[in-house]
């Protein structure tokens, strides 16, 4: 069982002090058995130049997640291609011949999975634009639950890993894609702590701030989260 996960965002839309960042997602998920790079920004310099400063060795990451095709998730495989060649990226369906052509080894995953000890993967959900999200078990925690942009709705994209693991949510993090108030109410239903990044947008994080302060967790380029916490800065 996974005991404790760090999370460490490379990029996301609101700048960290000493780091880049544009419009974009991508985040580091460890834990005591793996090391996971789930989604890769926008802009290969971005991510070269802020896990170079933040002392992230990609060359060590075990697998990565794309969670759908767009650039803003995608564009900085091409500099992970180059620190580590056949690395395995798992793909939801679509034209993904661009990642073989930057030397990574593109897994398609239709269906909902167990990609690793405690770690799964939604499927693809969506039809226009399919995406997946990826759910860590974490001990005596629960689930914790990141995504991408959320097309297919952030609640339910979480309730098919709380569906298919059957573990209570403690964490969703990542892009909500300017969800209206009934997804944001969803999720503070189903989970302990709400963090909406990248294109959750504003609003959406003014709204969560004000109508769920206790599950509210703000983060940003460069923000670094421990599961369970050492601290109460941590969640």
């Amino acid at each position: 069982m996974v005991k404790k996960l760090n999370l460490t965002i490379i990029n996301d839309n609101e700048p960290g002090e000493g780091l880049k960042n544009d419009w974009g997602w991508s985040i580091l998920v460890e834990s005591e058995k793996w090391r996971i790079l789930f989604d890769a920004d926008t802009n290969p310099h971005v991510i070269e130049y802020n896990t170079r400063k933040m002392n992230i060795n990609l060359k060590n990451v075990d697998l990565g997640v794309l969670s759908h095709y767009h650039g803003d998730h995608y564009g900085g495989f091409e500099y992970v291609g180059r620190v580590a060649r056949g690395l395995k990226i798992y793909v939801p369906p679509g034209d993904y011949e661009f990642l073989k052509s930057w030397g990574l080894n593109p897994i398609e995953v239709k269906d909902a999975r167990k990609i690793g000890d405690d770690l799964w993967l939604s499927g693809a959900l969506g039809s226009f634009i399919m995406e997946q999200a990826m759910g860590i078990k974490v001990d005596n925690i629960g689930l914790v639950v990141v995504v991408g942009c959320s097309h297919p709705g952030a609640d339910a994209l979480a309730s098919k890993l709380k569906e298919i693991t059957n573990e209570e949510i403690y964490l969703v993090i990542g892009g909500y894609h300017s969800p209206p108030k009934s997804v944001l109410d969803n999720l503070a239903r189903i989970s302990k702590y709400i963090s909406p990044a990248h294109c959750s947008g504003i609003d959406a994080k003014n709204y969560v701030r004000r109508n769920y302060p206790d599950k509210y967790f703000p983060v940003r380029t460069g923000s670094k989260i421990e599961i369970p916490s050492r601290g109460k800065d941590n969640i």
